[in-house]
């Protein structure tokens, strides 16, 4: 596994910025985006041959004749998706690389105090060490080692190497190393209370990591609580309040419940059903993210949660027979 620089991760930022765009620009040409105030979020009822509505999974696949709310929502959050794939693969690759690297920090350590303690000075003992597997700090160890070997500066090869590891936690092992070689007989005593050090942060990660896990789950069932809502509201009130006659709304209701009955009648079904897509996706992304933050201590190490719930939310919406869009 390698860490993706910073090249490399503005690539697939701009990337995802222009599939974004283009995605916009393809859903309100394909969608027949039309804007008719006072609403601004995509309104259109235009069905299919079939009298259908369009949705991402209804057979036959074909376009609406007239502008389709479902189809400008439906690529826009298609949209969200491919340009969430390149950032999710960079963010969430690099997550792992400095776990991985955090993860083997203390056995490293521990290794190295063992090899001293049986003998060996310190350079050999790091010798040894970047022969054995603690993930990528192996390779920049004998990277590191290799050069001092071919007369460099011992400070500047292992700090080197440290540094390419990107971990914050790296820099104060190789000032540790450092210290440790320089100090001589006391060089033991540098070594234990740094393995001590380490072991105590992998137990309070541990710990961490087992206490915050639930508030992932916590979001995942927040934004299918709010699906289940979404679907309760357009299917069992807006659908069927739209179907009625306005005398039948009307009839038997005080003044002003039946003329907000009447107004709510006269809004376009689908134009609750963008809203609720909309929010639905607003509710995906930012969740994740929130997610990644509380449990990972990482914004960005929780877009692979929001990559997961939008793509759950296109489906809730889009399922045959039972979708959202086909609920009115």
């Amino acid at each position: 596994m390698r860490y993706i620089e910073d090249q490399g991760k503005y690539a697939a930022y701009i990337g995802a910025g222009i599939i974004v765009i283009l995605s916009f620009a393809l859903a309100f040409i394909l969608g027949k985006y039309r804007l008719v105030l006072p609403y601004l979020v995509p309104e259109g009822a235009a069905t299919r041959s079939s009298g259908t509505t369009w949705t991402l999974f209804n057979q036959p696949w074909q376009l609406p004749h007239g502008s389709s709310a479902s189809l400008t929502d439906t690529i826009l959050a298609l949209g969200i998706v491919f340009a969430l794939v390149p950032v999710v693969y960079v963010t969430y690759n690099n997550y792992r690389y400095l776990k991985l690297v955090e993860r083997n920090i203390p056995r490293f350590m521990r290794d190295i105090l063992e090899s001293t303690n049986s003998g060996l000075i310190l350079p050999r003992a790091l010798i040894q060490a970047s022969t054995q597997d603690y993930g990528p700090i192996s390779h920049e160890i004998a990277v590191g080692m290799t050069k001092f070997s071919m007369g460099y500066e011992f400070k500047s090869s292992i700090m080197e190497s440290c540094e390419r590891l990107k971990h914050p936690f790296m820099l104060q092992v190789g000032q540790i190393i450092i210290e440790a070689y320089a100090a001589g007989g006391k060089m033991h005593d540098v070594l234990q209370s740094s393995v001590v050090l380490f072991n105590g942060l992998e137990q309070y990660d541990e710990q961490k990591q087992s206490e915050l896990k639930p508030y992932t789950q916590l979001v995942y069932i927040s934004v299918v609580i709010f699906l289940v809502i979404a679907y309760i509201i357009i299917s069992r009130f807006i659908g069927p309040l739209n179907n009625l006659p306005v005398s039948k709304t009307v009839s038997g209701l005080p003044a002003n419940v039946s003329s907000f009955s009447v107004g709510l009648s006269k809004i376009p079904p689908v134009y609750f059903e963008s809203i609720f897509f909309i929010s639905g996706l607003l509710e995906s992304i930012f969740g994740g993210i929130v997610a990644g933050k509380i449990v990972n201590a990482s914004a960005s190490a929780g877009l692979r949660h929001s990559l997961v719930l939008v793509i759950i939310t296109i489906i809730v919406f889009n399922a045959p027979i039972i979708g959202i869009f086909t609920t009115t």
